[in-house]
């Protein structure tokens, strides 16, 4: 009896051994981290100013931005003209890795095409009292610090309402230059009804043949949860965003890439809490493929380094 009990106890065992173990995916990206992580960068670049609707209003940003505004040129909800303190918002973007850390690339429309921008500065300016919007009756002039001025750029305003930003070439386009004997500076109006985000950007111009591209995820990285960009090198601030999911990978879709461009694809998630990111070189081929499959985990200083160190 105790011989057939270690027979079928040995038969147990060599059928657990011979169990193949399940894979356990890798955990996936969270989200809603992700929208959180790009939210706090919005919040902790936001610059906050107290000034006073009935005198002129002269704002000075961190990066050289100055805003100004005549007196008295604040409307209300109910089209009452403003008195007393207002609160001005100022954010200033003039790297790659702070268009990362907030999600905002330089994606702007041609025709019905998307397209990629080449930006001098992007700008989010806004004024409220008591937690409520103002509107304005009159331009407000905003001057921007810039490295050489190039006469191709062009103002330009955010039309989408998403947190991902869609530019288009305002109708006021025209940028006036200057200079002193520090810098170049270049300026233009935020009209009424232009607050929130505004651009100095041009389109970017290649004439090689162009092609689609794709962008390969690990299992469990979507567009839900990750976000990719591709990086053009020799461009400071030319950053593409993959806007497309579609047959479990990222597209951009148009067919606007230029065969031969370098690049740098680059790709972020949060994994368990931590910044996970990639980063790749590549040349764009016929039709090209993207296998971004090596994420890490990173600091967000780390991060900022390696992009700002592109080429």
């Amino acid at each position: 009896m105790k011989s057939t009990h270690y027979l079928i106890g040995g038969l147990v065992l060599i059928s657990f051994a011979c169990k193949k173990p399940e894979s356990v995916p890798p955990p996936a990206p969270d989200a809603a981290a992700l929208i959180a992580f790009n939210s706090e960068n919005i919040e902790d670049a936001t610059q906050h100013f107290s000034v006073n609707a009935n005198s002129p209003i002269y704002i000075y940003g961190e990066k050289g931005t100055q805003l100004y505004l005549a007196a008295d040129a604040l409307e209300d909800s109910e089209g009452n003209l403003v008195t007393g303190d207002v609160q001005v918002e100022l954010i200033e973007i003039d790297k790659k890795s702070e268009m990362v850390l907030m999600n905002k690339a330089t994606m702007g429309k041609s025709g019905s095409n998307h397209a990629t921008l080449v930006s001098q500065g992007e700008y989010y300016v806004s004024i409220s009292q008591y937690g409520s919007e103002l509107t304005l009756t009159s331009p407000m002039t905003l001057m921007a610090n810039i490295d050489g001025f190039d006469p191709s750029m062009r103002k330009f305003v955010n039309i989408s309402n998403e947190e991902d930003l869609l530019w288009e070439m305002a109708e006021d386009s025209l940028l006036e230059e200057g200079e002193d004997s520090l810098e170049f500076n270049v300026t233009y109006d935020i009209l009424p009804g232009e607050w929130g985000w505004t651009n100095i950007d041009k389109f970017y111009s290649d004439p090689r043949p162009k092609t689609e591209i794709f962008a390969e995820l690990p299992e469990g990285f979507n567009d839900t949860n990750t976000e990719v960009y591709i990086s053009y090198d020799g461009e400071s601030n030319a950053l593409a965003q993959f806007d497309i999911w579609t047959g479990g990978r990222f597209t951009e879709h148009y067919g606007l890439i230029p065969i031969g461009l370098e690049v740098h694809f680059i790709a972020v998630g949060i994994v368990g809490d931590e910044l996970h990111y990639s980063i790749q070189a590549a040349t764009i081929t016929n039709n090209h493929v993207q296998d971004i499959d090596d994420f890490a985990a990173i600091s967000e200083d780390a991060l900022v380094t390696l992009i700002d160190a592109l080429p």
